[in-house]
């Protein structure tokens, strides 16, 4: 299935991994987790689960936006341990998969747009104030 998705979110132009075991991919992230912007995890995987994977990530660089995936309903304070208040649901078509990817990567960039705008800010006050 991460095979699958990957190929699609490529012929979409985007660039993406495929990884089948979450302590595979995470030690992949933490090697270079500046390369990357989104990571979509299942909820229940062997070895570890989204939860723990998503708390791993967080603490390796809390830019990383993961978007959680489940064919099960998700318990909503579980949820809320990691600042989610929503999933996606399987089975998902591929065109919604590829738009979901497409806003949540937008959203990211906008607000990287506005850090970069509040410290050129910061800067040019602290020049004014010397």
């Amino acid at each position: 299935m991460a095979e699958l998705f990957s190929q699609a979110l490529q012929s979409a132009g985007l660039k993406a991994i495929a990884f089948d075991d979450p302590i595979a991919a995470l030690e992949h992230i933490a090697g270079k987790p500046h390369e990357f912007s989104l990571v979509i995890t299942d909820w229940k995987m062997p070895n570890m689960n989204g939860l723990e994977l998503t708390k791993k990530l967080n603490d390796i660089d809390g830019k990383i936006r993961v978007m959680l995936m489940s064919a099960y309903d998700l318990d909503q304070d579980e949820l809320r341990e990691v600042n989610k208040e929503q999933y996606l649901r399987k089975p998902m078509h591929l065109a919604k998969l590829i738009e979901c990817v497409k806003t949540e990567l937008s959203e990211r960039m906008e607000e990287e747009h506005q850090e970069q705008r509040q410290q050129t800010l910061r800067r040019s006050l602290k020049m004014t104030l010397v």
